[in-house]
């Protein structure tokens, strides 16, 4: 890891933030504590793009090649219909917010991810504004001494550039493979634990040699804090007492599913009630057509959308010839999205987080009205679904709708914009205020507006 580059970008992010330095701003972050103003939230990225009709907007009155297989059923808000896949959300929705009118830009996985995850149209294809987690880890620093402000699980997000302009001194900590044995990465080194020492030994030489090359001590206490915080991460023992999952009683973990996708939405919990502030997962199952890894699960299905997205244990007989079909034992992308949800909704209310805690759950686009020869449906950002819940997010409420056929917003559509703006505001962050006076031009947080409706 370039150290020195690191630290020297973070440097100058540090030296605009509200007036303060970086060390300054370090310094006062731990003193704030936690209040129940001090919102964190869990992003769930559906990477690939859910279907809007399969999920929480479902058109039972458009042809059948348009509503598809399933049926709506009804929730426990009157006049509130979902996929009748999701029977244990469908029960849970007196806690949520879907807007239904949200409308994208781009149906490329890399730009509309970038788009959704920052709240900014890439240009040129080449991601410049932050994620979510990482600008708010930015702003706000760690809550919590060996606890990072902004995590992965598995990645923070698939597809993207998480840091884009802040470097990668604000890029997210990584916990890759499965959560009952977890690996921490920052960035793209692998920390281990017993190569440490050695390393914390030739980075205090390093640090020296610096010091007596430059007379100007101010920096050097920055250097000092982030060399701390690195250490505190890997001696305090915070993260390897919320990365355990054996603390949690049986019957919880099997709620949220046993196996690596519905684990890794318990760790987010843990995560966040340990001190994280941010917490992106990327929640999708790997397997069917789509490769056998444990990293890069998908929504992406454009063929045999309805056997995928409930199991992809057996290949179907349908198959197309000349794929290899890759088995996962676990529940599909649907019912492994209704457990892990629901009962991170459940937990999080139980443990008295929810008023504090944002939940935002989406992708990086919907997918197209009319089913195609395959049994799929292919990438179209002109219509999808979010839903929000918790930090003050309305409760039971549906904002906006599509026509008849799903195809585009009946009502105003709602952007990616709009939803950044809205994620920053329920964290308590001005969206249109410039943070960061020594970037090239004034940059704000977000372009969009707070939408309407969407908070109590």
């Amino acid at each position: 890891m370039n150290v020195r580059t690191s630290r020297r970008a973070a440097l100058q992010i540090g030296a605009g933030l509200f007036g303060l330095n970086l060390p300054q701003w370090l310094q006062a972050a731990p003193h704030a504590g936690r209040k129940s103003s001090d919102i964190s939230c869990i992003f769930l990225f559906l990477a690939g793009g859910p279907s809007q009709y399969e999920t929480f907007d479902p058109k039972p009155d458009a042809p059948v090649e348009i509503r598809g297989l399933w049926q709506p059923i009804s929730t426990n808000v009157a006049g509130t219909h979902i996929c009748e896949k999701l029977p244990l959300m469908a029960q849970r929705m007196d806690k949520v917010t879907i807007i239904r009118s949200w409308q994208g830009r781009n149906g490329g996985h890399d730009v509309g991810s970038q788009h959704v995850a920052s709240g900014f149209l890439p240009a040129r294809n080449e991601q410049y504004f932050p994620n979510f987690g990482c600008l708010v880890s930015a702003l706000r620093g760690n809550r919590v001494p060996g606890i990072p402000a902004h995590l992965g699980l598995p990645v923070a997000a698939r597809y993207t550039n998480p840091p884009g302009y802040l470097g990668a001194a604000y890029d997210a900590f990584n916990i890759k493979g499965d959560p009952s044995a977890p690996t921490l990465q920052f960035n793209k080194l692998s920390v281990d634990a017993s190569r440490f020492e050695n390393r914390r030994s030739l980075l205090a030489q390093m640090e020296n040699l610096n010091k007596l090359s430059v007379q100007n001590a101010g920096p050097f206490e920055a250097h000092d804090k982030f060399g701390a915080e690195a250490i505190s991460l890997l001696t305090s023992g915070a993260m390897a007492r919320a990365m355990n999952l054996d603390e949690e009683r049986t019957s919880l973990r099997e709620r949220y599913g046993q196996n690596i996708y519905g684990q890794r939405v318990l760790m987010g919990r843990r995560l966040i009630e340990a001190g994280a502030r941010f917490v992106t997962i990327n929640q999708a199952v790997q397997g069917g057509l789509f490769g056998d890894g444990t990293t890069d699960g998908t929504w992406d299905n454009h063929q045999l959308l309805f056997e995928s997205m409930m199991s992809v244990s057996e290949a179907p007989a349908n198959a197309p010839s000349g794929y290899k079909w890759h088995s996962y034992r676990g529940p599909g992308n649907l019912p492994q999205l209704d457990m892990s949800l629901s009962a991170l909704l459940d937990d999080l209310e139980e443990r008295g987080l929810l008023d504090t805690t944002l939940v935002v759950v989406m992708g990086e686009f919907g997918r197209t009205p009319r089913i195609n020869k395959d049994g799929g449906r292919d990438h179209y950002p002109n219509a999808g679904c979010v839903l929000m819940a918790g930090a003050g997010i309305s409760r039971g409420a549906v904002i906006g709708a599509t026509d008849r056929s799903g195809a585009f917003p009946a009502t105003r559509p709602w952007t990616p914009e709009d939803v950044a703006a809205s994620i920053y505001h329920a964290l308590g962050i001005e969206p249109h205020r410039t943070y960061f006076p020594r970037l090239p031009r004034p940059t704000p947080i977000a372009a969009g507006q707070v939408i309407d409706g969407l908070f109590a």
